[in-house]
């Protein structure tokens, strides 16, 4: 009887999850995870055959299994609060925000990324001035000794084989300067940074004002991961006249010719409303200045908020990330002669630069 019970219950069980999957309907996004979830495949023949449908399917029922998030979070209490265990996935939760373990030092990705760098700097012109600043990412500051995190002594030391004037702005910059629930730092936090990069660039500082806008509904590519309930970040971010003055164009999207995009703060990624999100090559003008100066960015994600505090400081600035275009097609596109040069990336693109293209 015992045996019968434990089987029908399954078989129960099973149906029941089946017919919960044909009532419920399927999702398009997750905004938890910020991803697409896999949709029904195609049924063809040719997909039958080489065993290409049964894949497909497979991760469309683990993507619209039902209550997939609630099972997601059933998981991650279990793993935290029942089993102590420091992380679930490799993200790890404190009183001060999420965290994502970045482990071990990636030496082989650190001499990629100083070798691509050094690569570009080979091709520009005599007379830029060539100046670096890598981006200490929010583990740099956890202070827990049982959070595992790559060696940034190490990363520091080794990058400065770059050929440029490098920027540090660790001492200047703490924890709280990041979004609890994400990767990204603060732009209202950002003009510390400005300044810094004011003094070695001789860039005219000015403590300008400027308009919050702020979006308090902000869950951050940690937040789907940890997979529980918490509460999310606001983002802000800030105008004036002379940014939104600005014209700006983009390579993917023709039809946008601002610093900020709004219409982001709603999708997948809160974030991309800085500059659109993933731009490989932006240029932005600005009519305002009085200075006939230029600067060249080459960046990661990290870029995209900081840039726009810049602006204020240059005729133009060209924005170019070299995950998404190759060195032959931005070449096309922008030619070097006096301009400011600027490499900025986090130590996380560092340690993992596999994406960087040639």
């Amino acid at each position: 009887m015992k045996n019968k019970v434990i089987t029908i219950s399954f078989v129960v069980m099973i149906e029941l999850f089946f017919l919960l999957s044909l009532v419920i309907k399927d999702k398009q996004i997750s905004k938890s995870e910020r991803r697409k979830l896999a949709q029904f495949p195609n049924l063809t023949i040719n997909k039958i055959m080489d065993g290409s449908f049964t894949d497909d399917f497979e991760d469309y029922t683990l993507d619209q299994f039902p209550f997939r998030d609630t099972f997601r979070s059933i998981k991650a209490n279990t793993n935290y609060f029942a089993l102590n265990m420091l992380d679930n996935n490799s993200v790890y939760l404190n009183e001060q925000g999420i965290f994502k373990m970045d482990y071990p030092t990636n030496i082989e990705s650190i001499n990629n990324f100083i070798n691509k760098i050094n690569s570009i700097i080979d091709t520009l012109n005599k007379d830029n001035k060539v100046y670096s600043l890598i981006i200490p990412d929010k583990n740099y500051y956890v202070k827990e000794k049982l959070f595992l995190k790559i060696d940034y002594d190490l990363l520091y030391s080794k990058i400065k084989k770059l050929h440029t004037t490098p920027i540090d702005i660790r001492n200047i910059m703490e924890l709280n300067d990041y979004y609890k629930t994400d990767t990204h730092w603060k732009q209202e936090n950002l003009n510390k940074v400005v300044k810094s990069l004011s003094k070695v660039m001789r860039l005219p500082y000015t403590n300008l004002n400027y308009k919050h806008n702020n979006y308090p509904n902000f869950y951050g590519v940690y937040y789907g991961r940890a997979a529980l309930k918490g509460q999310p970040d606001t983002i802000t971010y800030l105008t004036n006249d002379i940014i939104n003055k600005s014209t700006v164009e983009y390579l993917e999207n023709l039809e946008l010719n601002t610093v900020y995009n709004p219409e982001k703060l709603t999708g997948m990624d809160s974030y991309d409303v800085f500059l659109d999100g993933a731009s490989s090559f932006i240029t932005i003008n600005n009519p305002n200045c009085k200075e006939n100066r230029e600067l060249v960015i080459f960046r990661d994600s990290f870029g995209s908020s900081l840039i726009p505090l810049l602006i204020p400081y240059y005729s133009k600035i060209t924005v170019i990330d070299i995950r998404y275009i190759t060195s032959s097609n931005y070449l096309n596109k922008v030619q070097f002669t006096n301009q400011d040069v600027l490499f900025l990336y986090s130590t996380l693109l560092v340690n993992d630069s596999s994406s960087l293209k040639d």
